[in-house]
Order: C-alpha cells, then sequence, then structure tokens
C-alpha cells in the first residue's frame, strides 16, 4: 500500500465516517471543526499537508468539544495510528 492509498484509507474514509456519526449525534460545531480538518489534505501524497492535519486534529482536545463514547474512541484511534506515522514522516536520517 502506497502513502496516497493509506491516506485514504487510514485518515480521509474514518475522518468521512466520524463526519457522519457527528451529523446524526447533531455536533454542529464538531462537524464544522473536522470538516476543516478533513479539508487540509487536498493532495493525499503531500506528507506536509498530513503532518498540518495531524498537527490540528491533535488540538482536538483542547476545543471544548464534548464527545460521545463512540466519538471519542474513533478520534483516539485517528490520533494514535497519525501520531505514530507523523514520527515517521518527520524523523530525518541525519543523527544530530
Amino acid at each position: 500500500m502506497n502513502f496516497e492509498e493509506i491516506v485514504e484509507s487510514q485518515f480521509i474514509e474514518p475522518l468521512q465516517a466520524l463526519l457522519k456519526l457527528f451529523g446524526d449525534e447533531g455536533a454542529v460545531n464538531e462537524i464544522v471543526y473536522f470538516s476543516g480538518v478533513l479539508n487540509m489534505v487536498e493532495d493525499t501524497s503531500s506528507q506536509e499537508q498530513m503532518l498540518g492535519a495531524i498537527f490540528e486534529l491533535s488540538r482536538c482536545a483542547f476545543l471544548g468539544f464534548e464527545y460521545t463514547a463512540e466519538a471519542n474512541a474513533r478520534i483516539n484511534q485517528l490520533l494514535d495510528y497519525w501520531i505514530d506515522v507523523s514520527h515517521t514522516m518527520s524523523s530525518t536520517s541525519d543523527p544530530h
């Protein structure tokens, strides 16, 4: 699986499912915020866009949203996965 396919299956699709859940819950502010995170990834091959989106996604814990248990579990799963990936993307071969 290449990077673009990983972004699609592990970021875009789960975020779209989360947005649907928020829609079902009537969580309008959450829809607005997470739609903005999703829209940050215009090019699924861009590691820079993904790093920005991951950073923005991580801010969701500090915005005062009240998540249901299901939404919270989905968000945590996304964050856990992408924070691990972001460490790999931002590492360099230079030990200094």
